[in-house]
């Protein structure tokens, strides 16, 4: 019999609050009311606060003293920051593992194409979810376990990025699974300077196309796009 997962109420109100911070119905730089919170999922302001502090964690919303919380504003600096570690971390994970990514790491990210390949635009909300999960294989596949912590504390870059390009949610789900696909064949070859490359290459467009999308051109940002490390 298939095993059946209960949530806590503070778990089902983070969910539901993330999901409006994706789909901008609370939207970048917007205060978020407790009250208005509580009133809508007809709960007390515990499990709000609750789950507000949870996202501040992850970087979705930000407290200011005599202003409260607020969905986060990011600019393409705190992207390309985010991205810039996120890639790092992965490609040495791929390193440390001497380009060697263990068969059931291969299979669990096969089962997340799945998923992704199974994906459409109602569902736009799971697309940075399963990009997190696909790409935390990569680093879980060392067991080392502060390398996944400090990794994993950045998953809301992606988050972020999905809330930046909710405006074009259908050419977003339709790319995930082609994308991932890539390096996941990248993975089977064994070889570190390619899947390096590929994972590099991957993050690199990603910011390639944040950049086209705010209009802003090479020559006003003031970092390196050189992700090859």
């Amino acid at each position: 019999m298939a095993a059946i997962y209960f949530r806590t109420l503070r778990e089902n109100v983070v969910e539901a609050i993330r999901y409006k911070i994706i789909n901008q119905e609370l939207k970048p730089g917007e205060r978020i009311v407790e009250l208005d919170l509580a009133k809508e999922f007809k709960t007390s302001r515990g499990p709000i606060r609750e789950a507000l502090r949870q996202l501040e964690h992850e970087g979705l919303i930000e407290y200011t003293r005599n202003v409260g919380c607020t969905v986060k504003n990011p600019d393409l600096q705190e992207s390309f920051e985010v991205y810039l570690i996120r890639v790092s971390y992965e490609i040495l994970a791929v390193k440390y593992m001497g380009g060697k990514v263990p068969p059931e790491t291969i299979e669990n990210m096969e089962k997340v194409l799945e998923k992704m390949a199974g994906l459409d635009e109602e569902h736009y909300a799971q697309v940075y979810l399963y990009d997190n999960e696909f790409h935390g294989e990569l680093v879980k596949m060392t067991e080392l376990k502060h390398l996944y912590k400090l990794w994993s504390e950045l998953s809301y870059g992606n988050i972020v990025t999905g809330y930046n390009n909710a405006q074009d949610k259908e050419r977003v789900v339709r790319r995930q699974y082609a994308v991932h696909k890539e390096i996941a064949d990248a993975c089977r070859t064994g070889d570190t300077a390619k899947i390096c490359k590929v994972v590099s290459d991957h993050y690199m467009r990603t910011i390639t196309r944040l950049m086209e999308e705010q209009g802003v051109s090479e020559d006003e940002v003031p970092f390196s796009r050189d992700f090859l490390l």
